[in-house]
């Protein structure tokens, strides 16, 4: 049986968990979605354990409130945003990032290849990693978002729920922010 559930749509798991109760039918959706979860926990976090933290975390939250799930919208999507909002809850109780609007349901903005265990080795950016680290939060998403994981601008936006002229904004601060820091350290 458990083969025939890792198959199943999202959609289909979700209507027969809130049918009957049985939490067996989210498990194939944990582990459809944990390594991407994780990776960009991490990506954000720069943290094994918090990262893994803010998944464990998503998934308690996907699971207690997954009755405000819209079905027949992207489940990864609304499952990555609560990852996203809960890595910057972390930061934010750190005092080092503003919490950004949820905004759970949304265009499918993740691909499989961006977001595998594949990548988690490239996840470090080398020298940039100690520069990347002293940016503000919502600079360093940004940057993430835009150069590592090649979004769009307009993805971006979506995902970030801010403005194209925000999101300008902030790559054009964090571009200067970098030089300056590599300037100081030549």
């Amino acid at each position: 049986m458990k083969g025939k559930k890792e198959g199943e749509a999202d959609d289909a798991l979700i209507k027969k968990y809130l049918v009957t109760g049985n939490s067996g039918y989210f498990e194939p959706i944990v582990e459809r979605y944990e390594r991407f979860a994780y990776v960009y926990a991490y990506s954000l976090l720069k943290n094994e354990f918090d990262a893994q933290d803010v998944v464990a975390e998503s998934f308690l939250k996907a699971f207690t409130k997954i009755r405000q799930y819209r079905l027949e919208s992207s489940f990864k999507n609304w499952f990555l945003k609560i990852v996203h909002n809960e890595a910057f809850t972390l930061l934010r109780k750190n005092k080092t990032m503003v919490y950004l609007d949820d905004q759970e349901n949304g265009e499918n903005l993740f691909t499989d290849e961006a977001l595998s265990y594949d990548n988690i080795d490239s996840l470090d950016f080398g020298e940039m990693q100690k520069s990347l680290d002293q940016l503000p939060h919502a600079l360093k998403a940004a940057v993430i978002l835009r150069y590592y994981y090649d979004w769009d601008y307009k993805k971006i936006c979506a995902f970030l729920n801010i403005p194209m002229g925000t999101l300008s904004s902030r790559l054009n601060r964090a571009g200067k922010k970098l030089r300056n820091l590599y300037k100081g350290e030549m």
